[in-house]
């Protein structure tokens, strides 16, 4: 009898081993059939998602195929008859929990590298390929939440796994979110901001901004917390992201980084107006087909705007190719004015003021 205990316990423990060795074996292979299909779509396509897919899968499938055969090796012998492996049957439940567990651990880990294999194909070949960086911002938000998530509800399903009552941590889980909501409010306020900004794609890198009763400059980085804009004494100023939700901004390169450019200038009441708006488009003409910085598909627009104090006041309206540029546009736009209503004869009063005296013989008026 103690012979054939003996061959018992050692054909349980090769038919053990044996199991094994097949799950071993199919993992290698699998490994294998995954890396070469993976190389061969690569081969075919630099940018193949299937490609990366499967060069992610092949890890956690080989690791749950070995896993699989440790568990149906130790059921094998814990099935057996033999009475020196008969104490393993009391283990047979915790054996098949330590595999559901290793399961659940294995799929949060492959759920979290597919979905960064798939994020990081659609930002080299899809967003890569848009005007709009709307979908680099959201998928960075995605991709930082992603494994959180994902490892979260595996080491929760687990816990529930080896018997832990997940309820209570659940509920402690949530009561402990909502003080920390209320500490991080401010913090948590920016990041939601900053996804906000990202999803609604109004302000971008290189985009000039201003801010009502605040900074202006141009916008250097939009991050989950604060935007940072470099102010024109080059300057970095950061902005919480909140207060630029909830303040007016200003931006002037929003759909077109076009800017219309005002000069506002006036003439003596003795001017002649017609001579006056002819010299005015002619040096606005001339200013535009001289400056790269101005619009040439723009024609100079004259409009008179008010009876000053001293002079009929107008405005010159033209286009500049962005903000930078509007400033260039309106310095030389008023430099050759000046000198052209000069040349012309054509006067820009300084401001006058004219005094009338009641007691002034027959209503005699003294100018200053």
């Amino acid at each position: 009898m103690p012979d054939l205990a003996v061959d018992s316990a050692r054909l349980a423990s090769l038919y053990a081993v044996g199991i094994f060795a097949a799950f071993a074996a199919a993992a290698g292979a699998a490994h294998v059939v995954l890396s070469v299909v993976a190389s061969r779509r690569r081969q075919a396509d630099d940018h193949s998602l299937a490609a990366s897919v499967l060069t992610t899968l092949k890890g956690p499938l080989a690791l749950l195929l070995v896993t699989l055969g440790m568990l149906l090796a130790f059921q094998a012998l814990a099935s057996s008859t033999d009475s020196a492996l008969s104490w393993l049957a009391d283990y047979r439940e915790w054996a098949l929990r330590a595999w559901l567990v290793s399961v659940a651990l294995i799929a949060s880990y492959l759920a979290t590298h597919v979905l960064e294999s798939v994020s990081i194909w659609y930002l080299e070949n899809v967003a890569a390929r848009t005007a709009s960086d709307i979908d680099d911002r959201i998928m960075a938000q995605v991709r930082r939440f992603v494994p959180l998530v994902m490892y979260t509800v595996g080491v929760l399903l687990s816990l529930d796994l080896l018997g832990v009552s997940i309820t209570p941590l659940i509920a402690g889980l949530g009561i402990a979110g909502i003080a920390v909501a209320l500490a991080l409010q401010p913090t948590l306020g920016n990041l939601f901001s900053g996804t906000y900004l990202a999803v609604e794609g109004e302000l971008n890198e290189g985009d000039f901004v201003e801010l009502e009763g605040g900074p202006s400059g141009f916008v250097v980085d939009v991050g989950w917390r604060s935007t940072k804009i470099r102010d024109r004494f080059n300057n970095m100023i950061m902005i919480p992201n909140s207060q630029l939700v909830d303040s007016i901004l200003t931006n002037y390169y929003s759909y077109s980084k076009v800017m219309t450019v005002l000069v506002a200038c006036g003439v003596s009441y003795e001017s002649d107006l017609v001579r006056v708006e002819e010299v005015a488009l002619e040096v606005a003409a001339q200013v535009r087909d001289d400056l790269e910085e101005a619009v040439d598909e723009f024609d100079p627009i004259i409009r008179f705007t008010a009876f000053g104090d001293s002079n009929i006041d107008f405005v010159v309206v033209m286009q500049a190719a962005d903000r930078a540029a509007s400033f260039a546009v309106r310095h030389e736009t008023i430099k050759r004015l000046h000198t052209r209503f000069n040349q012309e004869g054509i006067e820009i009063n300084y401001p006058v003021r004219r005094l009338v005296f009641p007691e002034a013989e027959q209503g005699e008026a003294l100018h200053p």
